[in-house]
């Protein structure tokens, strides 16, 4: 039974995710621009610091997502937020003393991933042991909309930082950001999974298996796992491409960028906030299947606009932004509906392994026709081929 007051500690979570997420939005946005900035827009390093920031991740989630189901996901999730922390203290002492290196900002950037492969499933597994099942898909959208605020503020602050002084001290952010949200999550009870085994070594692989055996035999979940894992290769590369958008198709600078990102984040906090407030009044994979067509047609739009029109490319990043949450956030609620708690660490692990293992394959399909073509026609590629695998996903039962 739940506590009857889940709702005071979902405020009291998410008000330390802010904080961890808004410097994280600022430091990722300050070390994209920085190297986007610094190389010329380089489409090479910029496809090295994308894979650095989510291969680890994906290798390392199905180890992560067990060891995360056997131990506490508090502890979890507060060891990956210093781990993070750590880094970027690092990486402020060398820049600080140092000439700025682009091999040790990607290192960082791997550090931050492996993190974030325990993080992530602690964190969704974590929600089903506080709020009742009937109101998931709400707290996926408030979850949405504390991540969508963080990014707005985000990088609005890595961009005054950088106007008016240099990459090392946003990395500082992310020192205080950890700091925070771990001081908080000290003070929140959250329910550990009763096992009946014992968790030892012999077992690890045995486990592991559990978690794949949960995904591959529910089939309805599997389908949608690989309806999201496809549109995670199409769109996961986009993230590091909207300043390259901004900067050689757009000819404009890091304030314009800034505002791109910001706009992007307004959608979010809007698609969030629907999904927040009326998400569980509807059919979750029709709710899905909405979502990656808006995406879709805004991304092919964006790509057709002459370089005159910044302006209504600022609006459709932002119903490329709405359109996030509306996919993403009921396919999670999905899952944690359909999946027993101490399986969905490992789930949530296999699930998020597989977007980011297919994500170097999106890459590499974008710097191919990032040099065969422009950055403006990646994105109406991308919009049309997002429409069709939404129009797939509607035979989804």
């Amino acid at each position: 039974m739940k506590n009857k007051n889940w709702k005071q500690k979902f405020i009291a979570i998410y008000t330390g995710q802010f904080f961890s997420l808004l410097s994280s939005a600022a430091v990722q946005f300050s070390i994209i621009w920085w190297l986007t900035d610094i190389t010329g827009g380089s489409p090479l390093v910029l496809t090295l610091a994308g894979l650095a920031g989510f291969l680890p991740q994906a290798l390392v989630g199905p180890f992560a997502g067990t060891i995360t189901d056997r131990y506490s996901r508090k502890l979890m999730m507060i060891l990956a937020d210093m781990t993070v922390a750590l880094g970027s203290l690092f990486l402020f002492i060398t820049m600080y003393f140092y000439e700025p290196s682009i091999l040790l900002v990607i290192i960082v950037l791997v550090v931050r991933s492996l993190a974030t492969a325990f993080h992530m499933p602690a964190m969704q597994a974590s929600i089903p042991l506080l709020a009742p099942e009937e109101h998931l898909t709400k707290v996926a959208g408030w979850g949405q909309t504390v991540g969508s605020i963080s990014n707005i503020a985000g990088p609005a602050v890595g961009m005054s930082l950088l106007a008016v002084s240099s990459l090392e001290w946003v990395l500082l952010l992310d020192v205080f950001g950890a700091v925070i949200a771990s001081s908080i999550l000290l003070f929140i009870n959250i329910p550990k999974v009763q096992r009946t085994e014992k968790a030892d070594s012999t077992r690890f692989i045995v486990e592991m298996k559990e978690g794949y055996d949960a995904l591959v035999k529910h089939p309805v979940l599997l389908k949608l796992t690989i309806v999201m894992t496809v549109v995670a290769m199409l769109y996961i590369p986009l993230g590091t491409y909207f300043p390259l958008m901004t900067r050689n198709h757009f000819g404009e600078g890091v304030v314009e960028a800034g505002i791109v990102e910001i706009i992007f984040a307004v959608g979010l906090i809007v698609g969030g906030s629907l999904v927040g407030v009326i998400g569980d009044r509807f059919d979750k994979i029709k709710m899905l299947v909405t979502g990656m067509m808006l995406m879709g047609v805004a991304l092919s739009i964006s790509g057709l606009l002459s370089p005159s029109l910044f302006v209504v490319f600022i609006v459709l990043a932002g119903l490329v932004g709405l359109s996030g949450p509306l996919f993403s956030a009921p396919f999670y609620a999905f899952i944690q509906t359909e999946i027993e708690p101490h399986l969905l660490g490992r789930v949530f692990s296999f699930v998020t392994s597989l977007s980011l293992l297919a994500t170097p394959i999106g890459y590499a399909v974008a710097g191919v026709l990032l040099e065969l073509t422009s950055v403006a026609a990646l994105f109406s590629i991308i919009g049309v081929l997002v429409i069709l695998n939404g129009a797939m996903a509607l035979k989804v039962k």
